[in-house]
């Protein structure tokens, strides 16, 4: 497995991570703030909704190719 590809996985799961954090973070700063508007709420929604695609994404990338490539031959040079 190339090391870019493994940087790459690394990445999309710590940006997946943060992103959640940071959606539920916002989520509990709205409920906060009793006069804000209804549509305040969707922007922490969607962060969480694209975290978890891209953390579901590199689950399936790693399940379905990362664990074959990591038991198959090295390339020769």
């Amino acid at each position: 497995m190339r090391p870019t590809t493994v940087l790459s996985l690394v990445f999309a799961v710590l940006l997946g991570a943060a992103g959640i954090t940071v959606g539920i973070v916002l989520i509990a700063l709205h409920h906060q703030q009793h006069g804000s508007q209804w549509h305040y709420w969707l922007a922490p929604v969607l962060m969480i909704g694209a975290s978890a695609t891209l953390w579901n994404l590199t689950m399936q990338y790693w399940r379905q190719i990362g664990r074959r490539e990591m038991r198959s031959r090295p390339p020769r040079d």
